[in-house]
C-alpha cells in the first residue's frame, strides 16, 4: 500500500514549470534523475566544497563542509528510500531533494545567514536558506536560453521549499518568501506535511547531523570519549547505551586482536565507528516507525500522507526527543560554543557587514553581472534613490553575498579593506 503515496513522476508533481523540448530517445533517465543531474552540474553545488558546516573550510581538511554535509544527507535519505522500497525514480528524488537542501546557504554557515538576514530585516526583507535554495535553483543561477534556473520538477522544488528538521521554523520559512517565487510555491504549502520524499530528506538531514557532528567533536578533541558517554548519560540519552556502546565495544577488542599496540589508529577509527553505529540504528529505527505509520493510513486516501497531522517518516518519538537533545544540548555545548567557532562567527560578521556596506554605498563596485539584476530603472545615485530601489538593491547584494564561497567572501573583504591589495 506504500505505493499509494510515492510521487508519480507522470503525475503534476512530476512535471516542470517551462515545456522543454523532448529529451533524446538514448536518454532513459527519468525526471528526478535530470533534477540530480541539473544540482550537481551546477555552479552553485560546486561552491558548497568551500562553505562551512561548523568550521570554516580554510581552518583545515578534517572539518565537514557543506558540500559534505550534503553528500552524506543524500546517501542517508537514499539508503532510507530503498529499505522503504521506494521505485527507483523515487529515490532519484529523495537524493535530488537532498543535494538541492543547502544549495542556497551563505558563507559561513549558520552565523552567515543570521547576518544576512538582519541585513535584509533593515529594508523590510528576510534572509532565510530554504527559500534561497529554491530561489537559487528557479532564479539566480542562469543555464538555460528561455527560462532562468534549472526548470526541476515542481516534486523536487517542493521538497526543497518545506524542507524542515526540528531546529526550522516553518514560520520563518514563510516569512522570508519573496514576491519573486510566493505565487508558485503556494501550492507546496498546501498540505499541512511534505510529500513523502521530503519527509525522508528532512529526517535524513538530522539523523546526518547527529552522527556526524558527533565524530567530528571526538576528532578535533572539543570532547573526549569519557566526558561524551558521561554527557550523554547526564542528559538521559539512551539509544547510545542501549544500541551502540556494545557494539563498538566488540569492533574495539576485535580490532586490538587484529592490530595490537597501536591506539592512535583506534581512537581515530572509532570517531567513524561511532557515526556509522549511529547513523545504522536511526535508519533502522525510522524503517520501523515509517512502516508502521504508513500502514495505519487510509489506504483510499491518496492524500492521507500529506493531510496527516505530524510527519509520517519519523523516529520513535522517545528516540527523537534524545537525538534533538544530543543536537541541542550536548553537541552545542560542545562544538557549536567552542572558542574557534565564536571567533569565526565574529570574523564573518565583519567580513559580511562591510561587504553588504561597500556595496550598498557603491552597487558599480558589483560585477557587471550582478549590476544586471537591477531594474532596468534602477537610480545608481543614491540620493536620487527611493526606498523600493533601495530594498531591490539590498535583496541583490545579499544574493551575491549568500553566493560566496568562505574563500572569495574572505578575498573580496581583503581587497575592500587593504590599500595594497590588487582588485584581480
Amino acid at each position: 500500500m506504500i505505493n499509494k503515496f510515492f510521487i508519480d513522476k507522470d503525475g503534476p508533481l512530476g512535471s516542470r514549470f517551462f515545456t522543454e523540448e523532448n529529451q533524446p530517445d538514448t536518454d532513459k533517465r527519468d525526471p528526478f534523475h535530470h533534477d540530480r543531474d541539473r544540482i550537481l552540474h551546477s555552479t552553485a553545488f560546486r561552491r558548497l566544497q568551500y562553505k562551512t558546516q561548523v568550521y570554516a573550510t580554510h581552518e583545515g581538511d578534517l572539518y565537514r563542509t557543506r558540500m559534505t554535509h550534503t553528500l552524506e544527507v543524500a546517501q542517508i535519505a537514499r539508503g532510507i528510500a530503498t529499505h522503504l522500497q521506494l521505485p527507483k525514480e523515487n529515490e532519484n528524488l529523495c537524493e535530488a531533494i537532498a543535494l538541492a537542501h543547502d544549495i542556497g546557504h551563505s558563507p559561513f554557515g549558520h552565523t552567515g545567514e543570521g547576518i544576512l538576514n538582519t541585513l535584509l530585516e533593515e529594508h523590510g526583507r528576510h534572509f532565510e536558506h530554504n527559500v534561497q535554495s529554491y530561489r537559487m535553483v528557479s532564479r539566480l543561477e542562469q543555464k538555460y536560453s528561455t527560462f532562468q534556473g534549472f526548470n526541476l520538477t515542481k516534486a523536487t522544488l517542493s521538497g526543497i521549499i518545506r524542507h524542515q528538521t526540528p531546529f526550522d521554523e516553518t514560520n520563518k520559512i514563510k516569512t522570508a518568501i519573496t514576491k519573486d517565487i510566493s505565487t508558485e510555491v503556494a501550492e507546496f504549502f498546501v498540505n499541512p506535511q511534505p510529500i513523502l520524499e521530503a519527509q525522508i530528506v528532512n529526517l535524513a538531514d538530522m539523523i546526518a547531523y547527529a552522527a556526524h557532528d558527533s565524530e567530528d567533536a571526538l576528532a578535533v578533541g572539543l570532547i573526549n570519549w569519557n566526558d561524551f558517554e558521561s554527557k550523554l548519560n547526564e542528559a538521559g540519552i539512551k539509544f547510545y547505551s542501549s544500541a551502540i556502546h556494545a557494539r563498538l565495544s566488540k569492533r574495539e577488542n576485535k580490532f586490538n586482536q587484529s592490530f595490537p599496540n597501536n591506539p592512535e589508529t583506534l581512537k581515530k577509527t572509532k570517531n567513524r565507528w561511532l557515526s556509522w553505529e549511529i547513523i545504522n540504528h536511526l535508519v533502522q529505527e525510522t524503517v520501523k516507525e515509517t512502516t508502521n505509520n504508513l500502514s495505519s493510513l487510509d489506504n483510499n486516501d491518496k492524500n492521507a500522507l500529506v493531510n496527516h497531522s505530524k510527519p509520517i517518516v519519523c523516529l520513535p518519538e522517545s528516540l527523537n526527543s534524545e537525538i534533538i537533545c544530543l543536537v541541542k544540548d550536548v553537541l552545542f555545548n560542545s562544538v557549536y560554543q567552542d572558542y574557534r567557532v565564536k571567533i569565526m562567527a565574529s570574523k564573518a560578521e565583519r567580513i559580511i557587514k562591510t561587504l553588504f556596506e561597500e556595496y550598498m554605498a557603491n552597487p558599480k563596485t558589483l560585477p557587471k553581472i550582478t549590476q544586471s539584476k537591477l531594474p532596468s530603472e534602477f537610480i545608481f545615485d543614491k540620493g536620487k534613490r527611493t526606498k523600493d530601489q533601495t530594498a531591490e538593491l539590498a535583496q541583490v547584494v545579499v544574493d551575491f553575498i549568500a553566493g560566496m564561497t568562505d574563500k572569495y567572501a574572505m578575498d573580496t573583504y581583503q581587497i575592500f579593506t587593504q590599500a595594497y591589495e590588487k582588485t584581480l
